[in-house]
């Protein structure tokens, strides 16, 4: 046998004195919200249908790369300096005009006051 459950007694009470205090039209849309959720409803997922909205997409995007990048390379210049000094060339350059601007200062005149006010 078995025995009495006191929790369910009291629930059970509890829900035929608030169910009896129901108007019609309240019980008939408790019923039909009840009745809905115990439907079992398809599950419906959009995801299988963006797989190939976004391959077209990625596929998409990287032609665009594909044709964008060469381009931007092809603008890069591609020829070398027409004349390429070497090394010795610009040590030998350098100590011309080094010599020339040590011929200059020492023809210069040097400021130079004997006399006058001090600074």
């Amino acid at each position: 046998m078995t025995r009495p459950d006191p929790i369910t007694d009291r629930a059970r009470d509890l829900f035929e004195r608030a169910s009896d205090g129901l108007d019609q039209g309240m019980a008939f849309r408790l019923r039909r919200a009840r009745h809905e959720a115990q439907q079992t409803r398809p599950v419906r997922r959009a995801v299988p249908a963006l797989v190939p909205a976004g391959a077209f997409a990625a596929a998409v995007l990287a032609l665009g790369l594909a044709w964008w990048l060469p381009q931007r390379a092809a603008i890069a210049p591609t020829t070398a300096p027409a004349v390429a000094a070497s090394t010795a060339e610009l040590d030998a350059l350098v100590i011309e005009e080094d010599a020339e601007l040590y011929a200059w200062l020492a023809d210069a005149p040097v400021a130079t006051v004997t006399t006058g006010p001090r600074l």
